[in-house]
């Protein structure tokens, strides 16, 4: 009877039933959260990372598409973009008259937007540069009836089972910004590399003058340098048109834009390239004194030692005088190579005649000091 009941326990047990299947998990994307964007001649460039985990914190495992949406929203007449009185000086007017429009929430961007494109997955590889995707778009800058447009921007992953929530929102005003600034010049100088280049006189915009607010030097190898969201030499803005940069000795390439505003960045496309080669172009300080001992049949030299960090070593001068009250210079020439000793025996004088020796030092780039010199030295018959 026991094992009767053990048996029946076993039995229904093994007769349970099982639950339904459960369908897999979705795996959905984490929203984009650092969606940038600058204006970079007609073109509206936006960037963000690229899409690697879900909302779980684990990687994705694959994309389907990125979808890129826009708002183009219209300065309201009720808004003027006359300047402040009196003018706030650099003001964009059409910028500042925006700051009284409010920005679109994420509700209204929702409804009001549309989609400009998607980047299909076969094609988000090429659309990355480094770590971030980036993508390029050209839409109207004014509006049909020519008034200023607020551009506004968000973008939704689609995985393979899922879609992210949209971006942050980023907003751009565009401005018609200059033509790339011409005529770049870089020469090299002791200081560092000087650029000089020449004002924009036009602007991308047929009729409508260039808003410069100032520019920005890049420095780079390479066909691509001077790429948007690249950041450039200088820290502030210039506002002439020159700048010194003091790099790495080497050659180096140069472009210059013309910049509208920042924060978003709005500038031109760069200018042709300007290459030059920076290499030390400092002299070493000379000896700081000279002495002429005379020997017999021989004029020896001592000089102080340089302290330069480079100091490649030394060369000797010697010059003859002729005349009889006053002592002329004739036949100046070095007299050695390069020398790395403080002191030199010249065994090639002649009884009678007065020399006058001269020294420089030189760095390892074949900088030269200005000469120290001993003054005349008449070798006599007696030393």
């Amino acid at each position: 009877m026991k094992k009767a009941l053990i048996l029946l326990v076993i039995l229904l047990v093994a007769c349970g039933k099982r639950g339904d299947p459960r369908p897999p998990v979705p795996l959905i994307p984490q929203a984009t959260s650092d969606l940038v964007v600058t204006q970079r001649a007609g073109r509206i460039v936006l960037s963000w990372s690229y899409p690697a985990l879900t909302t779980t914190g684990v990687s994705l495992q694959g994309i389907r598409r990125i979808v890129v949406y826009r708002y183009a929203q219209e300065l309201p007449p009720s808004a003027t973009t006359e300047p402040q009185q009196p003018p706030e000086p650099g003001a964009l007017h059409a910028v500042e008259a925006f700051r009284k429009v409010p920005e679109l929430t994420a509700v209204q961007f929702a409804k009001l937007s549309e989609r400009v494109n998607s980047i299909e997955s076969a094609d988000v590889a090429g659309a990355t540069i480094g770590a971030r995707v980036v993508f390029d778009d050209t839409p109207p800058f004014v509006s049909s009836s020519g008034r200023p447009l607020r551009l506004t921007y968000g973008v939704v992953t689609e995985g393979l089972s899922g879609r992210s929530e949209p971006s942050n929102l980023i907003s751009i005003v565009p401005l018609p910004v200059a033509s790339p600034p011409p005529s770049l010049v870089a020469t090299a100088a002791a200081e560092g590399i000087r650029l000089k280049w020449s004002t924009p006189e036009q602007s991308i915009v047929p009729g409508a003058d260039p808003v410069i607010a100032g520019y920005n030097i890049y420095r780079g190898q390479g066909e691509t340098f001077a790429r948007e969201f690249e950041t450039p030499v200088n820290k502030a803005l210039i506002e002439g048109t020159s700048y010194t940069d003091v790099p790495t000795y080497g050659e180096h390439r140069y472009r210059v834009t013309a910049v509208a505003a920042r924060e978003p960045q709005l500038e031109s496309e760069p200018s042709p390239v300007a290459t030059a080669t920076f290499r030390d172009l400092v002299p070493p300080p000379p000896p700081a004194t000279v002495s002429a001992l005379v020997e017999t049949a021989a004029v020896r030299l001592v000089w102080d030692a340089v302290d330069a960090p480079d100091l490649a070593g030394y060369v000797i001068y010697r010059a003859e005088g002729t005349g009889l009250e006053t002592l002329r210079e004739v036949g100046k020439f070095p007299l050695t190579g390069l020398i790395t000793e403080t002191n030199y025996s010249d065994p090639t004088v002649s009884v009678g005649i007065s020399y006058r020796y001269e020294i420089t030092a030189w760095d390892k780039s074949n900088n030269e000091s200005a000469p120290v010199s001993t003054g005349w030295v008449l070798v006599s018959r007696t030393p």
